[in-house]
């Protein structure tokens, strides 16, 4: 019986062994001499789910060096399983930081990035971050028999806090309390959209003639809303550019901590290249950067002399072909392929910050433009390792 005690406690040491859960190691190495602080990673789900093998029921965490939960998120782009695992990390430049996949109990996390679709206004969408709020116009609003007005523009919601607030200030509006085109402490939509392409949207052009979308947006899609990144599409009834009909839809997503949208741009099967150019309107002052090799440029709107100065940007992974200014817009050229819609649209970054929201100054804005622009060249090298 002794002997048979000894084979049966060796065999559930094994057992343990074997069951005892495994972890997945992230290294994530920064190259640059900048430390990125806060920057969303991505790992496909597919590389790692059967080494972190979540039965049903089961729930990962996120640990940093120390053993803290770090908040994460699964991008899911409307599909039924899971396509990507986002979380933020921090290096110090030159360096690496080390995060740990397992199973456990996630801890409750702050809502960071959200969108929303507002009919009470007129088919609104909406769209913010702990940073800033975006916004663009619905068929509603078109269809308004006393306000019909028409615009793909990017309309900005400038902000000094990190709550997010654009719903509560679209009830307060919308219920006669307070204006959100005043700042109560928090911010407030005082950016003026008008038909143009507003603060970072993009269009078609041809010669020295712009073409906008001919109606709002359609029909609208959210594939993904939060607590890191948000992710919707847009649809536009087909329009025409010269010779050409534009079956257009955009896909824009934010992530929580950036200033800066992630625009991809479908222009459907065109027949022919089209320079695309996307910016904002244009006040004939000289507060712009540009650099083209690098890919972005950086805009300071004149200042309002009671809400400060709004700042806008434009960033690009690839040079920028040139420069214009059509119909009163300065717009970043860029050109798009025939084959572009085939692999998904073409890809541009816009966004806006503020003076009263952590941008004291244009320098501080053009820092953070030409930085952005930097990182999106060198991103983060993430490696996978298992350990028990």
């Amino acid at each position: 019986m002794k002997k048979i005690y000894f084979i049966a406690l060796g065999a559930m040491v094994l057992a343990s062994s074997c069951m005892r859960e495994k972890s997945l190691k992230v290294t994530v190495s920064n190259t640059m001499d900048l430390t990125r602080t806060d920057e969303i990673i991505e790992i496909v789900w597919d590389d790692i789910k059967d080494q972190i093998k979540l039965n049903n029921g089961e729930s990962l965490i996120v640990l940093d060096e120390k053993g803290q939960q770090v908040a994460y998120q699964f991008v899911t782009y409307g599909k039924p399983e899971p396509q990507l695992l986002i979380f933020p990390v921090s290096v110090a430049a030159n360096s690496k930081s080390e995060y740990k996949l397992t199973k456990g109990t996630p801890e409750k996390f702050d809502q960071l990035a959200e969108v929303n679709f507002v009919p009470q206004r007129k088919d609104d969408i909406s769209w913010e971050n702990n940073r800033i709020g975006y916004r663009m116009y619905g068929p509603a609003l078109e269809a308004d028999p006393k306000n019909s007005f028409v615009s793909g523009g990017i309309d900005i919601w400038t902000k000094s806090t990190p709550k997010l607030v654009t719903q509560q200030w679209y009830k307060d509006d919308l219920g006669g309390v307070k204006s959100y085109h005043e700042d109560h402490g928090e911010g407030l939509d005082y950016y003026a959209v008008g038909k143009t392409v507003g603060a970072g949207g993009a269009a078609p052009i041809i010669g020295d003639k712009i073409f906008y979308v001919s109606h709002n947006f359609k029909s609208h899609e959210i594939l993904d809303n939060g607590p890191l990144r948000v992710v919707f599409k847009l649809t536009y009834a087909p329009y025409q550019a010269a010779e050409q009909e534009i079956n257009e839809t955009r896909t824009i997503s934010l992530d929580a901590g950036s200033n800066m949208n992630k625009i991809i741009e479908d222009y459907g099967n065109i027949k022919e290249p089209l320079t695309i150019g996307a910016g904002f309107p244009y006040y004939n002052n000289e507060d712009v950067v540009f650099d083209a090799p690098q890919g972005y440029m950086a805009y300071q709107q004149p200042a309002d002399s009671k809400n400060g100065a709004i700042y806008l940007g434009i960033v690009s992974d690839t040079p920028l072909m040139g420069q214009t200014i059509v119909d009163k817009q300065m717009l970043a050229l860029m050109n798009y392929e025939t084959e572009y819609s085939k692999a998904g649209g073409m890809i541009y970054y816009s966004g806006a910050g503020w003076s009263k929201g952590g941008f004291p100054t244009f320098d501080d804005w053009s820092s953070y433009i030409k930085d952005f622009s930097l990182k999106l060249r060198n991103p983060l090298l993430i490696a996978l390792s298992q350990e028990e």
